[in-house]
């Protein structure tokens, strides 16, 4: 089967997600969604179909599905006081065994550039979506949303796997430091990484050293934001494609230390 080449996302589909930050609510979405249908989700698949070739093109174990690796528009408003249903975004991951928050992930999330930051309500977290969670440092946007980007490494949920990563650190501290200066090379800084305010408990010995920054955070994540004229166009697979290569060295880090 030939792949329908990647037609960039078009911007009557973005404003549809412009149009749903101003109006959520079910019966504007029911009735203006056919942007959604037969456009936004259509052009996610063929973007993740495009990414697959792209990451296999540059040996990058990484690769998502059009169904079972996108997130659902829908927001999960069970145990939440804000009751807006829809997110405004739509989003994918790709990861080495195609589920969805499997441990080093390759995050994809297209939205209108230049959106307005959102209130942070704590309840509206959705465990299953790293867009829902905010940064460590409120005046940054962190996950919650101000334009398209990607993003790439590891966003640790369970306590073995944090640790078993914060191990991997002070047991090899001169492969961390190379993995630190080649993002730094690329130009991607780490995302705040919601730092515990402690040393955690068992690498107290590394208070003052300079693992102590590393050793603290919970998520090892750096992101590449995305311009609107990049998700726009036919070449946004391999802009994404080459970012993963750059953030491949933090990857292959935590493959190693999860063992995944």
């Amino acid at each position: 089967m030939i792949q329908a080449p990647f037609p960039g996302f078009a911007p009557a589909d973005l404003a549809f997600l412009t149009g749903l930050a101003v109006n959520n609510d079910r019966e504007w979405f029911t009735a203006n969604r056919a942007p959604y249908d037969e456009g936004l989700k259509p052009t996610l698949a063929t973007l993740i179909l495009a990414l697959n070739e792209a990451l296999d093109d540059r040996g990058l174990p990484l690769a998502g599905h059009p169904k079972t690796t996108v997130f659902r528009i829908h927001r999960d408003v069970r145990f939440s006081k804000d009751k807006r249903p829809y997110k405004t975004h739509v989003s994918a991951t790709l990861t080495r065994d195609g589920q969805k928050m499997s441990p080093g992930m390759l995050y994809v999330h297209i939205e209108p550039e230049g959106g307005s930051k959102p209130a942070f309500d704590p309840e509206t977290i959705d465990p299953l979506d790293p867009t829902t969670f905010p940064s460590g440092d409120d005046a940054d946007a962190g996950y919650s949303g101000h334009g398209p980007f990607a993003a790439a490494g590891f966003y640790l949920s369970e306590r073995p796997h944090i640790d078993a990563f914060r191990r991997a650190l002070v047991a090899d501290p001169k492969g961390w430091k190379a993995v630190e200066q080649a993002l730094t090379a690329k130009g991607l800084p780490f995302e705040p990484g919601e730092p515990t305010k402690r040393m955690p408990k068992g690498f107290e010995d590394q208070v003052g050293g300079p693992l102590e920054a590393a050793i603290k955070r919970t998520r090892w994540l750096v992101r590449r934001d995305l311009t609107g004229p990049e998700i726009g166009g036919t070449a946004l697979p391999a802009i994404i494609a080459d970012f993963a290569v750059h953030a491949r060295p933090l990857l292959e880090f935590g493959w190693k230390a999860l063992r995944a």
